[in-house]
This record gives C-alpha cells, sequence and structure tokens, in this order.
C-alpha cells in the first residue's frame, strides 16, 4: 500500500512540476507581449527571469525544446538592444537567457541549437566586456 501512495505522490509532484513550468512560460510570454506593446526592454529582462524560474521544475522529461527557443529569441532580442543602445543591463540578461538555452538545449540533445545558442552566447559575453573563460556552465542551468 505504501509503494502505490509513493507512486501517486511521484505522478502528483511530476503533474505540479508541468503545470508550474508551464504557468511561468505563459507568464513569460505575456511579458514579451507587453513588451512590444510598450517598447520597454524590464519586461523583456523580467520574462528571462521567470523563464529561468521555471527550470526548477525541469527534468529530461519535462523540459520542452520550445523554453530554449523561447530562451534564445529573448537573447537574441536582448544582445542587440543592449550593443545598440549600450545597455548593460540587457546583455546581462542576454547572457542568463543564452545560458539557459545552452542547459536546456543539453538537456535535450539539441546540438544544433545548443551550437548556435553558444556562439550567441560568446558574442554577448565579448559585448558585455566579459572573459568567457571566467564562465562556467550548470547542468541545471543555475549558473
Amino acid at each position: 500500500m505504501a509503494i502505490v501512495n509513493k507512486l501517486t505522490l511521484r505522478r502528483q509532484h511530476k503533474s505540479a512540476s508541468v503545470e508550474l513550468a508551464s504557468l511561468n512560460r505563459e507568464m513569460a510570454l505575456r511579458m514579451i507581449t507587453l513588451a512590444n506593446e510598450t517598447g520597454k526592454i524590464m519586461p523583456l529582462i523580467e520574462a528571462v527571469q521567470t523563464m529561468r524560474n521555471a527550470e526548477e521544475f525541469y527534468s529530461p522529461e519535462t523540459a520542452q525544446i520550445e523554453d530554449a527557443r523561447v530562451q534564445k529569441k529573448l537573447g537574441d532580442v536582448l544582445l542587440n538592444i543592449g550593443k545598440n543602445e549600450n545597455d548593460l543591463s540587457a546583455l546581462e540578461a542576454a547572457i542568463s537567457a543564452y545560458r539557459s538555452a545552452i542547459t536546456i538545449s543539453s538537456m535535450l540533445g539539441a546540438h544544433k541549437l545548443r551550437t548556435e545558442t553558444r556562439k550567441s552566447y560568446a558574442l554577448a559575453l565579448n559585448y558585455a566586456g566579459k572573459d568567457q573563460r571566467d564562465q562556467s556552465f550548470s547542468l541545471m542551468g543555475a549558473a
């Protein structure tokens, strides 16, 4: 009986984790829409953080490649803003978004996306005046 309860709890936990990750993704997409409507970058920066918060609930079974693509796109937009407007906060958020995209694509074995994102990541580090050798990667995206 205890084994059945334990399995039920694990399924419920996994289901709740998937739902929380989905809610974070939805909130990030709404922030992107807000940034588009207002022309402000702060919602984009907040969207990156919201997507990173969703990583807490990821596992190889629940992570979605679309999340990595959204993070890469956010990074691309913030990189362009950062370099064109000399905005360090946009560059920092781009770096964070790229790290997240690299982590997720690595977890899912999406090698092409990972390679593309690593190039963008290196570019963002360069524009932010950071040395890529000082940066480390975390398998859970917390770095």
